[in-house]
């Protein structure tokens, strides 16, 4: 069960002194502000093993032993909406929602393995949040990845997800990757895998995926 948004500016502070690489990253960052972040600039908010604090403009999420990522620069920063945690084969893989002044509700999470490896080889290796995909506030018709490599649509009360037959020739079409009942309301990508955002008969926002025999739940928004 998702444990509720907790807004207080003590815990939030001793989470953040518990790893000073992360106190270092937030006062480079708050630097140019002129005072200290209000109490309701701050949260924090657990799920499973994961926890995600925001900080000013910057949201930080750590693991039971480190920080893991954290957002940053002018399209990354925003209030803290939710933190969930979802399934890619045997990892669990935490997500955050924050909202962008312009850009509206964003998915962050850490970069795919792959790039993480990439990372990792560089002098100076950075744990920015990547992003993943976009959520809506209301129903869409329809809803195309940033590399279009995916895209998802609403056909009568059923949603479709498509993936590119070829990442490197996107003429050669597109084959159906996740199909279920529901709204759409978001696309969610994690590792070139698709995770597709659906308002369900309850008003609950679910995260399905493929599964061996049809889409899968995978997580729960609380927004």
């Amino acid at each position: 069960m998702k444990k509720k948004s907790t807004w207080i500016a003590s815990a939030a502070m001793a989470a953040l002194l518990a790893f000073p690489s992360v106190v270092g990253a937030a006062e480079e960052e708050a630097a140019p502000q002129p005072e200290p972040p209000k109490p309701s600039q701050i949260r924090l908010e657990t799920e499973g093993p994961f926890t995600s604090l925001q900080v000013g403009k910057w949201v930080y999420v750590f693991n039971d032993q480190e920080p893991i990522f954290h957002t940053k620069g002018g399209d990354q920063y925003g209030s803290l909406k939710d933190l969930f945690v979802l399934p890619f084969g045997p990892e669990q893989v935490p997500f955050i929602v924050v909202r962008h002044p312009k850009s509206g509700l964003m998915v962050f999470t850490d970069q795919w393995p792959k790039l993480n490896a990439e990372e990792a080889e560089k002098p100076d290796p950075q744990s920015e949040a990547y992003d993943s995909g976009r959520i809506f506030d209301t129903a869409q018709t329809k809803i195309v990845s940033k590399t279009s490599h995916h895209y998802a649509e609403q056909e009568g009360d059923e949603v479709v997800v498509y993936t590119a037959n070829d990442f490197d020739d996107l003429q050669k079409g597109y084959h159906e990757s996740i199909r279920t009942k529901g709204k759409l309301r978001g696309l969610i990508l994690y590792d070139c895998c698709p995770f597709v955002v659906v308002e369900t008969a309850d008003d609950e926002l679910a995260v399905f995926h493929a599964g061996e025999q049809g889409a899968l739940k995978a997580g729960v928004i609380d927004l």
